[in-house]
């Protein structure tokens, strides 16, 4: 499961090594990432974004994720 801590771990990685720690997460929790190509602009955006996550938004991904593997 995805974690704070975790977050704060990737927010510290550099972009190429963001977008692939990214895709594995996803790939992980049963998404296709194959075409996930971020741009340094989205990089930026999605850096701001998880910054901002709190424990309610991770368990909330948490159960929607859930749903989805079990549809």
């Amino acid at each position: 499961m995805l974690t704070k801590k975790n977050i704060e771990k990737m927010l510290e990685l550099p972009d190429d090594r963001l977008a692939a720690m990214l895709k594995l997460t996803l790939a992980a929790a049963g998404a296709d990432a194959s075409r996930l190509n971020p741009d340094p602009k989205t990089l930026r955006k999605l850096r701001a974004l998880l910054r901002e996550v709190t424990d309610a938004d991770l368990e909330r991904a948490s159960v929607l994720l859930e749903l989805y593997r079990r549809a």
